[in-house]
């Protein structure tokens, strides 16, 4: 568990690189906000495709050998960013992370899926799915410190990769693809085609994908967090990164509690209507409140949208609540991607938006319809998926 945590940090601290850049890398590659939305989208759009063939990976290869390999193609894109001085290298650059990362969570929940027990589930999730948070705080925060103090930001960034290097190296030795090998549910080639048919077919998958979707669309904001923080309150660089890093250590936290409540309370839609709704709130909030205020009341804002957010991870147990092993594994990478590529298709947009209009208001504007839609529907269209019985 601790190892594939450590992954996951290092991943969703790459993740959050460009976003976390953007106020240095607009001006030193004299980029619109449009192209700076276009290479944030260059790693998500490719890392929301990718999850198509992750779950199928999980069944073909086995989580253990999907994870190491495509985390060796995770370290090389890294290595071509960290050495990159133009726009072009940077994109392509963000692409071959995007395909490197994109395999990790699904293959990881998988991991968790077989090894803990349904009562410990969402809680291990919760506790993988921390791990974002902390890599995300790590990368909003220590870029601003790190350019402040050494006038780069390639220091921190070697740093991680060495991180991740090492990571991979006990990863070969620590990971396994279950506590009892036989298990492991193989996956015929020419299959493929038929089991993303049938699940996405599965009544009880469709929904869950919807809903998922639309949620996406509430993570396009958090991209541009340093960016709008800077034009849209008047905060510094410095500011707007403790601002946002106080947002993923609240989204990390909400991971943690989000897990443990639903396994407490032996419910999962009862803690998704309470987490969204603490989003919706602050959302709104946020978008209305005047700029000049004390910068600690942005924070308090956006650490309550990190938690609120966390509902997504408990979409990740329900999965494996609602299909069995076989579809799950499909599913999980349905899941993932589809609500990916929608968020990252809609990154440069938003960007475009703001360049159009020439302030955040609008976008938000927009970003608040999508979190009142999502709501109603987790709502009222939402079924309780604790304890049951997988039936084919």
């Amino acid at each position: 568990m601790a190892a594939i945590c450590l992954t996951y940090f290092v991943e969703n601290f790459l993740r959050t690189v460009a976003s976390a850049l953007s106020p240095v890398l607009i001006p030193e590659l004299g980029i619109s906000r449009s192209a700076m939305g276009l290479l944030i989208t260059g790693y998500f759009l490719i890392y929301g495709v990718m999850q198509l063939p992750a779950g199928v990976l999980a069944n073909i290869l086995g989580p253990r050998k999907s994870i190491i390999w495509f985390t060796a193609l995770t370290c090389i894109g890294s290595i071509l960013f960290w050495l990159s001085y133009r726009y072009e290298l940077l994109f392509v650059a963000q692409v071959i992370i995007g395909i490197g990362t994109s395999v990790f969570y699904v293959n990881a929940v998988n991991l968790i899926i077989r090894c803990f027990p349904s009562g410990k589930r969402a809680t291990a999730i919760g506790v993988l799915s921390a791990s974002m948070g902390i890599g995300g705080f790590a990368c909003y925060m220590g870029f601003p410190l790190s350019i402040a103090y050494w006038g780069s930001w390639q220091e921190l960034y070697l740093v991680m990769l060495a991180v991740l290097l090492v990571n991979w190296v006990i990863n070969i030795f620590v990971l396994r693809d279950s506590p009892q090998p036989e298990t492991l549910v193989k996956m015929e080639r020419k299959d493929i085609i038929g089991s993303f048919r049938d699940t996405l077919a599965d009544k009880r998958f469709q929904p869950m994908l919807f809903t998922y979707i639309l949620l996406a669309f509430n993570y396009v904001l958090f991209s541009w967090g340093s960016q709008f923080f800077i034009e849209a309150k008047n905060l510094t660089y410095i500011e707007a990164g403790v601002v946002t890093s106080l947002g993923t250590i609240a989204g990390f936290l909400g991971c943690l509690i989000m897990g443990t409540i639903s396994d407490r309370l032996r419910k999962r839609k009862t803690p998704l209507i309470i987490f969204f709704g603490i989003y919706l709130i602050s959302l709104i909030l946020l978008v209305l409140t005047p700029l000049g205020l004390p910068v600690m009341i942005y924070a308090g804002l956006w650490a309550l949208m990190g938690i609120g957010n966390s509902t997504w991870v408990l979409f990740f147990s329900m999965v494996g609540e609602v299909l069995p092993t076989r579809k799950a594994n499909i599913g999980l990478g349905l899941l993932n991607g589809f609500s990916i590529i929608f968020s990252s298709s809609l990154t440069p947009f938003y960007g475009g938006l703001v360049d159009q209009t020439g302030s955040f208001f609008i976008p938000n504007l927009i970003s608040i319809g999508f979190a009142v839609l999502t709501f109603a529907i987790l709502l009222l269209g939402t079924k309780e998926t604790y304890g049951n019985i997988v039936r084919d």
